[in-house]
């Protein structure tokens, strides 16, 4: 059902509250698997703190708003007083952003309209534009990134509002902007690669996404955009799962060893059995009569720690357990080492 078209600066709490009326507040939620309800997911998390900044300078403000306008394929259109940027919204954050901006940046009164649908609801946005501004809105993505860095950085930010997402750091590190065209991705791609950002570029399902997929470009990317609040989380939930993921490295290469010592000792004690059985450990010299009697007391120690216990080299100990392992199945190296 469509809402009627309605001054929003009059009618609409602006911070929010007056948002309730046929909103999909599902949007951009994630539905808890625990507890069958939703869930805020990370990247609404990340717009919603980006749709409360709004830049003190007037250039900046004009570049983020120009950034939400390329990035939802925004058009212009004409009405009675002149030109109008037409937005085409899925965000409640981001629309209630578009008006603060336009209202901050050229003093006009935006006009609202939303659209519920079944499982989402489109804001559809008019902003009156005055002559001086209506250049910034018709320039090709070639030429439309601005020169200045603090109007870059509010054009990105405002690009990522439109067409950006980024994954939760407890899961694949992945950031995405699916680009209006190639040309737009070009320009992102560009725009990236100044900020030291490894990104890339791939044709999913005829549009052009630009991907970042390495934590650090990630967090230079939030940095970029001023999500603060939005880094720190992130940095948190890295640390943890980098720490997770170090312990179990750690953990896995522990128990690989001790399986490795608990293997050979157990094939060792075999052997020194085997032998004891067929001709007796009183034919063998001393030195590996010994050595069997220590490894067979001391099962669980690796080569290191028996070697410590005979006062041995680690090589020596090595070197007499394999070759007791050697004549408990050479049965032609039995006779050879009992005769001597």
């Amino acid at each position: 059902m469509a809402v009627a078209i309605q001054n929003l600066t009059t009618r609409l709490n602006l911070t929010g509250r007056g948002w309730g009326r046929g909103l999909d507040w599902t949007l951009g939620r994630e539905r808890d698997p625990w507890s069958g309800g939703y869930r805020i997911s990370f990247s609404s998390e990340v717009k919603s703190e980006l749709s409360g900044l709004i830049p003190a300078r007037t250039c900046c403000q004009l570049a983020e708003l120009s950034g939400v306008f390329y990035s939802t394929r925004g058009r212009l259109i004409q009405t009675g007083n002149g030109n109008a940027a037409y937005f085409s919204l899925l965000r409640n954050s981001v629309a209630r952003k578009v008006v603060r901006l336009s209202r901050s940046l050229a003093q006009v009164d935006a006009k609202y309209h939303a659209e519920r649908h079944a499982k989402r609801t489109a804001f559809f946005i008019e902003v009156p534009l005055p002559a001086a501004l209506e250049p910034a809105f018709t320039l090709p993505a070639a030429r439309a990134l601005p020169t200045k860095p603090c109007d870059r950085k509010n054009f990105f930010r405002g690009f990522f509002l439109g067409c950006g997402s980024v994954n939760a750091p407890s899961t694949r590190y992945h950031l995405e902007l699916v680009a209006p065209t190639l040309g737009w991705a070009t320009v992102l791609l560009c725009l990236l690669h100044e900020a030291q950002v490894r990104a890339g570029v791939v044709e999913r399902a005829g549009q052009h996404v630009v991907y970042v997929k390495d934590a650090e470009g990630i967090v230079r990317c939030l940095q970029l955009m001023g999500g603060n609040r939005a880094v720190m989380e992130f940095e948190n939930v890295r640390v943890v799962r980098d720490v997770r993921a170090q312990v179990n490295r750690r953990l896995n290469f522990e128990t690989a060893n001790i399986d490795k010592t608990i293997g050979s000792a157990m094939r060792q004690v075999e052997a020194i059995r085997k032998l004891d059985e067929d001709q007796g450990l009183e034919t063998l010299p001393p030195s590996l009569r010994e050595m069997a009697r220590r490894r067979t007391e001391n099962p669980e120690l690796n080569l290191s720690e028996l070697a410590t216990l005979m006062n041995l080299s680690k090589s020596a100990v090595n070197h007499r357990l394999r070759r007791l392992v050697e004549i408990s199945e050479t049965g032609a190296e039995v006779s050879k080492t009992a005769s001597r």
